[in-house]
């Protein structure tokens, strides 16, 4: 694949979106009935789109060397991931096998892991190596008592993994071949996380949340006085992957480019950033200096939580880095949490009153109109499935 070729074909697309004030459209309107914001879907929703599915648990850069660990909880699931010696990643239930006690916390290097309680204690693999007072377990299976392995893969600079005990997730298959592809040429593998995961509470339903990843129609509105003054409104591409997508969003910087000749363009990709959505929950947002990846989690019919990492180019100059650092507060803060987060829980409780029969997507928002037929298709499969 040729990086070069795909984003000069994307600034195209976008700088003619500009001229002519248009964006990519889907074939119709979509009317999605209210009620899929009820318990019942749901707890429908919980068990097909999150316990059944591959779900990213983090990016490679959150484990950089042999003896890293970091953990994670989704759906109330405490996942302990691991790189072990031989560079292998491992995700393993953050629960003792003596009573069930996290066994670590945070992030960081470790060569074992010791339970607080009884200090039982575990390799990076989840052996369990020793126990206090191990006559007092004679009959009992020490090699049964390993920390319970979940399946995980990594690929491409993904972490991926389930939530149950099953077959491995393949990377390849989870992604497809168009876009496995394309995220190994945008090489972020060694990206490093900066700071420590934000976990954003929000009032809203996790579709509602995750909708606000997925359209520009509201910038030059609900961030006129912010995100609009750096990025251009109502104009996005869209392009799908199987039940993934990509969109794409024009800087403003964009504009030094439209009466250049092609030739004397550059690296363009300092002008748009890539965005994508990861089926069922994972957004992930990539330009020139960094990755910011946002899991948007249920927690229950009217609530979500949002893990949000940013992950830094490791290479980039001291200024670059400033800037950068500088805008990933900027983003999670005010635009974020101020105001996407903000009208996303304003949501509540019209969606539940029971009087509005619908929720709407235009025509120009192709990606949740994508996404959410892709959810209502997995639950017809679970479906079918019982």
């Amino acid at each position: 694949m040729d990086r070069e070729a795909l984003e000069r074909g994307l600034v195209r697309r976008l700088l003619d979106h500009i001229a002519h004030r248009t964006t990519d459209l889907a074939d119709a309107v979509l009317e999605v009935p209210a009620d899929v914001y009820s318990p019942e879907r749901h707890a429908e929703e919980v068990e097909a789109l999150f316990r059944d599915q591959p779900l990213v648990l983090c990016l490679s850069g959150a484990l950089p060397e042999p003896g890293s660990f970091r953990t994670v909880d989704v759906l109330g699931t405490p996942i302990l991931l691991t790189r072990d010696n031989d560079g292998q990643v491992h995700a393993l239930l953050n629960a003792c096998r003596h009573r069930g006690v996290r066994v670590a916390d945070g992030a960081g290097e470790a060569v074992r892991f010791t339970c607080p309680f009884h200090a039982w204690t575990y390799n990076l693999k989840g052996d369990l190596l020793r126990m206090p007072s191990a006559g007092a377990f004679e009959g009992m299976c020490k090699e049964d008592k390993g920390l319970v392995e979940l399946p995980v893969a990594e690929g491409h600079g993904l972490v991926i993994g389930r939530l149950t005990p099953g077959p491995i997730p393949e990377v390849e298959a989870y992604l497809g071949p168009g876009l496995a592809d394309e995220l190994a040429m945008l090489d972020f593998a060694d990206w490093l996380p900066h700071g420590e995961p934000h976990v954003h509470r929000v009032a809203a339903n996790w579709k509602v949340t995750l909708d606000t990843f997925r359209e520009n129609y509201h910038f030059d509105y609900l961030h006129r006085k912010t995100l609009a003054t750096y990025a251009y409104g109502g104009v996005l591409t869209f392009d799908p992957f199987g039940r993934h997508l990509r969109n794409c969003s024009a800087l403003r910087s964009i504009d030094a480019l439209r009466d250049v000749p092609e030739e004397e363009w550059g690296d363009v990709g300092q002008h748009f950033s890539y965005q994508y959505a990861l089926f069922p929950n994972t957004s992930l947002t990539l330009d020139a200096r960094h990755v910011e990846l946002w899991q948007i989690l249920p927690v229950d019919e009217a609530s979500s939580e949002v893990i949000h990492t940013s992950y830094f180019r490791p290479d980039l100059g001291e200024e670059e880095l400033a800037k950068a650092a500088e805008m990933a507060p900027w983003i999670c803060e005010t635009v974020v949490d101020g105001e996407d987060f903000w009208v996303a829980g304003r949501t509540e409780p019209g969606v539940r009153t029971g009087l509005l029969d619908t929720v709407v997507f235009g025509r120009n928002e192709p990606a949740p109109q994508h996404l959410h037929y892709g959810f209502e298709e997995t639950l017809k499969a679970a479906r079918r499935a019982r």
